[in-house]
This record gives structure tokens, sequence and C-alpha cells, in this order.
């Protein structure tokens, strides 16, 4: 059984977190980093999952890290029915930023082409992932608040030293190990070489996933050549996204309601969030 889940949401530190505990002793995770098993392949049943981990060492603790999972209500309660007692992570970051990270991923891979507002429209998942509190009342009424641990994007960049051992001390692991990605930038925002072969490497990936190959695309997304191949080394943002970002007013809104409701619920000020970078 797994016991450990990192729910995301996406753009919060999950590849950092993902190779930070990776070479601890006292923990195993699989090659591949989202498996995205209790929201989109559920249907292969557990075998299929706790196949990811059958080389586990006895004895390690044995975790996953999908970003997907934290703003998907469905994946929470099958959670919760497959390991009512697993420890949950999750990172929370300026979700002005985050939102607007994400928009300038799918602009680099080469999944959307179109304005931030478009992609608002298009993508549901970005507002939803944004919605902090409601997010979290869910977790927590079927987790219970202490088992998970509430990371603040904001800490990695100022003391990852910290921001690791918060990690190995909630999983009750040696909080002393030092992980060697500890100064290090881990999947940087990159730009994609050309747009089609960044769409056939995501619809390849998307086959590998679905055809049982998840580890194998793990070892490939780790390849340097398979990243040069694809990506710039030094890509600037793409052209649409130079100019500073626009928020939408009932963006703005909705997130300053939420951020509202996080503070009370955390019995913390979230306020330093509530206006948008320029």
């Amino acid at each position: 059984m797994v016991d450990f889940i990192f729910l995301g949401p996406s753009k919060t530190a999950s590849t950092w977190i993902y190779e930070a505990i990776r070479p601890h002793p006292e923990i195993f995770v699989p090659v591949t980093k989202d498996i995205y098993f209790f929201d989109k392949y559920f249907d292969k049943g557990t075998a299929w999952y706790e196949a990811f981990f059958r080389d586990a060492p006895p004895g390690s603790l044995c975790g996953e890290l999908s970003h997907d999972y934290f703003a998907s209500p469905e994946a929470i309660r099958r959670l919760h029915d497959y390991n009512p007692r697993a420890r949950l992570i999750c990172c929370l970051r300026n979700p002005f930023e985050r939102a607007y990270s994400s928009y300038l991923h799918l602009l680099r891979v080469g999944m959307f082409a179109g304005s931030f507002a478009e992609a608002l429209e298009k993508f549901p998942f970005i507002v939803d992932e944004g919605r902090y509190a409601t997010n979290l009342r869910h977790i927590f009424s079927l987790f219970g608040r202490d088992a998970l641990l509430i990371l603040d994007f904001d800490e990695l960049e100022a003391s990852p030293e910290r921001f690791a051992r918060r990690i190995f001390n909630f999983l009750g692991v040696d909080g002393e190990f030092v992980p060697g990605v500890l100064h290090e930038k881990v999947n940087t925002a990159r730009e994609a070489r050309s747009v089609a072969v960044a769409r056939m490497a995501k619809q390849a990936a998307l086959l590998l996933r679905n055809r049982g190959y998840s580890n194998f695309l793990g070892r490939l997304k780790h390849s340097r050549f398979v990243n040069w191949l694809v990506y710039r080394a030094d890509a600037q943002a793409p052209a649409k996204a130079k100019a500073a970002a626009c928020y939408p007013e009932p963006l703005v809104q909705l997130y300053r309601g939420e951020l509202a409701q996080l503070s009370v619920l955390l019995d913390a000020d979230y306020s330093k969030w509530s206006t948008p970078a320029k």
C-alpha cells in the first residue's frame, strides 16, 4: 500500500520535490513521477497501481507525486477509499502566478496558442487548481487536517533546506538528509524547438501511458538527449506571453475570495497573494 501522496496543484515545484525525495534512503518513489491513477487510470485497478512500487526495498516508505489530484474531489475520495491513513502533501503558490505559469506551459509545449483569458475558458483546471480553500475543505472533510502537510512555494525559494526538512519530518524519515538537488532549479520553463515536435511528444507520452509504459516514459523524461531534442536550452518566454499578464476581473475576485477563506481555514495570513503581480 502506498504511504504518502503529493497532491499538487501543478506548477508548485512537484518536480523539485520529486528529485529531492527520490534519493532519500528511506523513501521509494517510482521512476514515473505522475501516475495519475486516482483520476485518469483508476479503472486499471489497484494491482496495476501497486506494480509501480514492486521494486521498493522492504521497510521503505512508498509515495507518489501526481499534481492533478488536488483539484479533483473524485480522486481525493478514491484515495481515501484506498488508504484513509495516507499522508498527504500539497504546495500552495500565489494563485495568480500559478495560473499564469500553467498558461505559459501550455504555450511552450504547443498545446495552446491563444491568450491567457482564452486559456482560462478552454482549460477550466487552470482556475480550479487555484481554489485553495474549496479544495482543502474537501480534503480535510475526508482525511482531517493533520493528515496534510501544506507547503509554501515562497519558502522553497527562501530556504530550500527548511522546505525539504519539513517534508522529511512530516513523513517521519531522517530530516537531516541533504538532497543533491537542494540548490538547483529543476524542470525550469523551456520553449519547444518546434511546436509540432512538442505536440507529437505530448501525444506519444499519452500513448505510452495508456499502453502501460509509464516507467519507460519516466526514463525518457530524465533523458538529456530527449530533452535537448524537444526543448531549447536557452528558452525565453513565448512571444504571446512577453507582455505582462492581464488577469480577468472575475478571476481576481474569485481568487481574492478563496484567499480570504484560506486565511480563516488555516489561521494564517494569505493576503500577500491577493494582489496580482504585474
